[in-house]
């Protein structure tokens, strides 16, 4: 089946994997999910894919490159299919780490970069809390991040704003991580 789509296909870049083929179809438009329709894609994939969930894969899309996170794949009767959400931010990881002097006596504490990583959030609104029973009642952004080195009371950066790691659930998505932060207004170096 993936043969039929030849002039549809893309070449994608898979983090750690070789380079791949892929056709990708947005899920569609949908008057109840903005998310849904800005940031959910189908993709077609070869017999042979490589491509497993919590894979980050680029590709070139309306002429920009653009990072997505493997939500799932599927392998049908007829094809291998995949849902995949396309990357809206790039998260810089950090952990505070306590400072000693020479005496061991605490002077502070300061961040120390754990990793950037490519995700997709979104900001916690009234009617996610009301469909979502899940999420904590300080939540303001929730990320999926592939997985990564992440722990409660981590930080969050996404574009200069600052957000405390409160929950990591990994049973929400097979091989990807889903995070519930709240605005992080700790002094830290």
């Amino acid at each position: 089946m993936f043969a039929q789509f030849n002039r549809f296909k893309k070449s994608i870049t898979i983090r750690g994997k070789d380079p791949e083929k892929i056709v990708l179809t947005r899920v569609g438009k949908s008057n109840s999910s903005n998310f849904k329709s800005n940031f959910v894609y189908t993709a077609l994939l070869q017999e042979t894919t490589k491509l497993e969930n919590g894979d980050v894969f680029s590709c070139s899309l309306r002429g920009h490159a653009k990072d997505f996170i493997v939500v799932s794949v599927r392998n049908a009767d007829a094809s291998v299919q995949a849902t995949v959400y396309e990357c809206n931010g790039i998260a810089q990881i950090y952990r505070s780490q306590k400072v000693y002097d020479e005496y061991d006596n605490l002077k502070g504490e300061e961040l120390k970069l754990v990793e950037s990583i490519p995700t997709n959030h979104v900001t916690v609104n009234a009617t996610m809390r009301l469909l979502n029973a899940g999420l904590l009642p300080s939540t303001t952004k929730e990320f999926r991040l592939p997985l990564c080195d992440i722990k409660l009371m981590d930080r969050i950066v996404l574009d200069g704003e600052k957000f405390c790691v409160d929950a990591i659930d990994k049973t929400k998505f097979a091989g990807l991580l889903s995070v519930q932060t709240s605005n992080d207004n700790r002094k830290m170096k």
